[in-house]
C-alpha cells in the first residue's frame, strides 16, 4: 500500500512539472532544420519520401544504324531564258471590217527537256536517263479582238533555257537522321519550248 501511495505521488508531481515545462516551453517553440549529421543519426542513413534515384530508368532506344543511301539537290542554278529564233505562226485580220472582231488561238508549248550532262547522281536522284529528251507540253490559249482596220500577227519564239545542279550522297539512319558523305554530282538541264506573242498591226 505504502508503495502504491509513492508511486502516485511521484506520478503525479511528474506529470505537473512536465506539463509546467511543456507550457513554458511552448511559447518559444521554434523548428530548426537538422544538420546533416543529426538527420543521418535519425533516419539511419535512409530518405523519407521521394528519394533520387527513385525515377524509373529510361529506356534503351538501342544502337542507332545506317539503313541506307539518297541522293539530294544541294544547289541549283538557272540561267536566263533565250530565244533561239522566231517566226510567224499565224494571222488575224479585220482590216476590212466594220466592227470589232474577236479572235481565239490555242497552242501547245512544245515543252520538252532533256539532261545534257549527269551521273549516277542525277539519274537516280531524279528517275531519269541522261540524254533522254522527256515531254512537258501543255496547251496555251490566246484571245483578244480587233478593231476595224486591223490586224494581228502572232509570232511563235523558240525558247531555250539551262539549269545546272549538283547532287548530294546522303547517308539515311534508323533515327530519321541523315549525313553527308561529302560526295557530289553535277549535271545540267536543257528545257525547250515555244513563246506566242500576238502583235497588233495596223492597216495592210
Amino acid at each position: 500500500m505504502k508503495r502504491f501511495v509513492l508511486w502516485f505521488v511521484v506520478s503525479f508531481v511528474a506529470v505537473a512539472w512536465g506539463g509546467t515545462a511543456l507550457g513554458v516551453a511552448s511559447a518559444d517553440l521554434r523548428l530548426d532544420p537538422l544538420a546533416a549529421s543529426e538527420l543521418e543519426a535519425v533516419t539511419g542513413g535512409r530518405c523519407i519520401g521521394k528519394c533520387t534515384g527513385d525515377e524509373p530508368p529510361e529506356e534503351d532506344e538501342g544502337p542507332i544504324f545506317r539503313i541506307g543511301q539518297e541522293w539530294r539537290q544541294v544547289k541549283r542554278v538557272e540561267s536566263a531564258a533565250e530565244q533561239l529564233s522566231y517566226s510567224i505562226h499565224t494571222e488575224f485580220s479585220n482590216v476590212y471590217g466594220t466592227s470589232r472582231l474577236p479572235w481565239e488561238l490555242t497552242v501547245t508549248d512544245n515543252c520538252r527537256h532533256r539532261w545534257v550532262t549527269g551521273g549516277v547522281g542525277i539519274s537516280t536522284g531524279f528517275n531519269v536517263n541522261v540524254g533522254t529528251t522527256y515531254h512537258c507540253a501543255s496547251m496555251v490559249k490566246l484571245s483578244g479582238s480587233l478593231d476595224p482596220g486591223w490586224r494581228v500577227k502572232v509570232y511563235k519564239g523558240d525558247m531555250r533555257q539551262s539549269t545546272t545542279v549538283t547532287m548530294g550522297l546522303f547517308d539515311l539512319y534508323s533515327d530519321g537522321s541523315a549525313e553527308d558523305t561529302g560526295k557530289r554530282d553535277a549535271g545540267r538541264n536543257e528545257r525547250h519550248w515555244s513563246r506566242y506573242t500576238p502583235v497588233p498591226v495596223a492597216g495592210y
